[in-house]
């Protein structure tokens, strides 16, 4: 390093550069959505699935500090919202969370090693977490099945399905359900 480079303030990267960036985490994220809603559930039968969308959201928040990162974040959650069959936007809103506490948080403390890494992806799992607990909305069709003929159920995060009749098993249904909503209050 000469004096030239030890005095001047580092350049902004080229647009090539940012692109290329883009490119390879526009891949990243892809392949990490790919592997999250299909492949590994397939692998583990649907057991324990690593949550790919989210390791890549809390990269973004500690080295992307631009409006770029938090777009990225946003497209992540979407996306996976868009392959998951849920509710549309509840992934984007959880995912953008994450990625403001990540930022916010990096920006005041020194995080260049993997522990705080590791801790970021933990607190980020608790916040998307809470906010998709946060913002469940159960539709009265959740929460009494309706009267229809045979249904056919599917779940909208793996290749499982099970054709029911409602009427047999709205009872037990309905104990669970109330069950389930105990358990979150």
């Amino acid at each position: 390093m000469n004096l030239s480079q030890a005095t001047h303030a580092p350049t902004a990267p080229t647009f090539g550069a940012e692109v290329r960036a883009g490119a390879v985490y526009a891949f990243t994220g892809a392949l990490a959505l790919l592997l999250q809603t299909t492949v590994l559930h397939t692998l583990t039968a649907g057991r324990v699935i690593p949550d790919l969308a989210l390791v890549l959201c809390v990269y973004l928040g500690l080295h992307e500090h631009s409006v770029a990162g938090a777009t990225g974040a946003f497209l992540l959650g979407y996306l996976l919202d868009s392959f998951s069959g849920s509710l549309v936007g509840l992934n984007a809103f959880a995912m953008t969370s994450v990625y403001t506490l990540v930022y916010l948080i990096s920006r005041r403390l020194w995080m260049d090693n993997a522990l705080s890494s590791i801790a970021m992806v933990f607190l980020g799992t608790l916040v998307k977490g809470f906010a998709i607990l946060l913002f469940h909305i159960m539709t009265d069709a959740e929460l009494n099945l309706p009267r229809v003929g045979s249904a056919l159920f599917r779940d909208p995060e793996s290749p499982a399905q099970a054709a029911v009749e409602p009427d047999a098993i709205r009872e037990a249904y309905q104990v669970e359900i109330q069950s389930f909503l105990r358990e979150l209050r």
